[in-house]
């Protein structure tokens, strides 16, 4: 075709080259430098429960994201696009859980260290119905009624939250609103009505549990040994943690004192 006597390239078949259908990186595909920094940053907004906006133009103005367009881009998807780029709800998730039970004080490097250490849990199905069951036939994630629910009453993942949520605020002299907050919401969205049930008992009746006392208790007391000896006890509970995955708060807090005991 022609206009005004020049001929004009017309758009053909081919065309430049497009992308739209390759698949986008992860973040396990970033450089490991910039992959790190994004981890350390999603780590510190889960602590502080959120990124306002100096932290995120911190990040983008950081050398290893500037000089790096597939990180830009990556981080882009997130904050221009509204997007959740692959593998970033993944490792928030990931955070959010490992936060629950971990110390007040605990840092960004310490909590991607915690998630690096846990054990999985096993995928819940509805085929998991009788595991799901207490003795008394109920499902463990409903409300008991007649009588108020002990932590032997709830799923072990409520409780194993729950018991480091009370275990972090003793050793560290208190924690911060944020980490109840948090702890409410991961327990709303996992519909478990009895940990629910359990947390507000404080408030409804003026008093703590038992076994809640029992646990603040073991707790005092481990606090009050570790730091006759110097020892920063959410420090200590914290690598003990990180050290053993699979056990429980109950028996992290017996091995910390026989370990205390022998200095």
């Amino acid at each position: 075709m022609h206009s005004n006597g020049v001929e004009q390239d017309q758009p053909s078949g081919e065309g430049p080259e497009r992308h739209v259908d390759e698949p986008r990186s992860a973040l396990d595909d970033l450089a490991p430098a910039t992959a790190q920094l994004i981890r350390r940053f999603l780590a510190q907004s889960c602590l502080k429960g959120g990124a306002s906006p100096s932290d995120v133009a911190a990040l983008y103005t950081a050398p290893e994201i500037v000089t790096d367009p597939e990180a830009t881009a990556y981080l882009d998807r997130r904050y221009v696009d509204g997007e959740l780029p692959r593998g970033w709800r993944e490792l928030q998730d990931d955070l959010s859980e490992a936060a629950l039970g971990a110390p007040s004080g605990t840092t960004p490097d310490a909590l991607l260290e915690l998630v690096e250490r846990r054990a999985p849990l096993p995928a819940r199905s509805i085929f998991d119905d009788p595991d799901d069951l207490d003795d008394d036939g109920q499902r463990c994630d409903a409300r008991l009624i007649g009588r108020d629910p002990l932590l032997e009453d709830l799923n072990e993942e409520s409780r194993r939250a729950i018991e480091g949520h009370i275990v972090s605020e003793v050793l560290g002299h208190g924690l911060a609103a944020i980490h109840t907050m948090q702890l409410r919401e991961r327990l709303e969205a996992s519909s478990d009505e009895r940990a629910l049930q359990y947390l507000d008992l404080p408030w409804e009746h003026g008093a703590r549990p038992t076994d809640w006392d029992e646990l603040r208790d073991s707790a005092l007391r481990l606090r009050a040994r570790l730091e006759a000896r110097g020892q920063d006890p959410t420090d200590a509970f914290q690598r003990a943690a990180a050290q053993h995955p699979g056990l429980d708060v109950a028996a992290i807090l017996t091995l910390l004192a026989e370990e205390a005991d022998r200095r």
